[in-house]
């Protein structure tokens, strides 16, 4: 998991407007400068770090958009880069996947999962040659320059109602980080009860979205509190790994069987397509098996969380619950 870089010149007392625009610019910096490295086939990490630093900027975007007013960020050019990212990550990751279970399979199965890893193989250096287009020098100069500008137009308004000027300008980074990380518990919290209910596929994919924004609110505001931030972060990201290991067993069993049912239409004397078929048919039963597991890790923290008040004190150690109720 990519690390987040410490923020130089960050005053959580300090005005809000005057942080955020401090923050964003930061993120801003964090992933444009990875743009070479996301470019180095020989380190699928360089893909992986400009993706989530990506992410992290969108994140950050949409936690202070309530607050915002002024020209509108570019949300949908970062959205395009960030797609392009993600296209040749998952990629990356689908092919080391099926390397490794294709170590395990024998005979038809094994030759089917090769199949599927050289269509694999093949649609990542279709991703590669959009993500080299999507984050071209150009591109990315023309973003920074376009963010930056709008972001010199941005000011704070409390999060239902315009302040006056004179409200507006005590507002600290900290009051309005109480209250996004409050926000986010909240979803959270109100999406929670969908971990009882094991085939809410698109739920359960929502409240693994929910755990990453929560993480991600953390971790941005990790420095305006002094007590233990960064690993509640940490315990956040193992609900939403589970969460997203799950997904990503739903997604390849979705299109696994789509494939079966494909194939069960074709010639079944083809030998490609006997090697397909049980390729297939090897790894819908492995996944199944997984999801199983997935599904129990992340049920058994979430009751974890409950025994123990873990979001009872995440709002405590930030000082939440004293400031939403009285």
């Amino acid at each position: 998991m990519a690390k987040r870089e410490p923020l130089r010149g960050l005053d959580c007392s300090a005005p809000a407007e005057q942080m955020v625009r401090l923050v964003l610019r930061g993120q801003l910096k964090a992933m444009c400068k990875l743009r070479v490295k996301a470019l180095n086939w020989k380190d699928p990490e360089g893909v992986h770090d400009m993706r989530v630093c990506s992410r992290r900027l969108r994140s950050a975007m949409s936690d202070f958009r309530p607050y915002l007013r002024g020209a509108a960020l570019p949300r949908l050019k970062l959205r395009t880069i960030a797609d392009a990212l993600g296209a040749v990550r998952d990629e990356d990751v689908a092919l080391v996947a099926l390397e490794e279970l294709r170590a395990h399979a024998k005979g038809p199965a094994a030759e089917g999962i090769q199949i599927i890893a050289d269509e694999h193989r093949k649609r990542r250096k279709e991703a590669r040659e959009k993500l080299k287009i999507a984050i071209k020098p150009s591109v990315i100069d023309h973003f920074r320059k376009e963010f930056q500008a709008k972001l010199k137009t941005l000011k704070i308004v409390s999060a239902k109602n315009s302040l006056p000027k004179s409200a507006a300008e005590s507002i600290s980074f900290r009051d309005i980080a109480r209250e996004i990380v409050q926000t986010r518990i909240k979803e959270l919290r109100e999406a929670s009860h969908h971990l009882y209910f094991p085939f809410q596929i698109k739920e359960l994919h929502e409240l693994r979205i929910l755990a990453k924004r929560l993480r991600y609110a953390v971790e941005l505001f990790a420095d305006c509190w002094e007590r233990r931030a960064d690993e509640i972060a940490k315990e956040i990201a193992l609900l939403q790994t589970s969460l997203g290991e799950l997904h990503d067993c739903d997604v390849w069993i979705d299109n696994l069987g789509k494939r079966l049912e494909q194939t069960a239409r074709k010639d079944k004397t083809d030998e490609t397509i006997i090697q397909l078929r049980a390729g297939a048919a090897w790894l819908v039963k492995y996944f199944a098996k997984e999801r199983t597991e997935h599904y129990r890790e992340a049920l058994t923290r979430w009751q974890e969380w409950q025994s123990n008040n873990f979001l009872e004190q995440l709002e405590s150690i930030l000082g939440v619950a004293r400031a939403s109720r009285p």
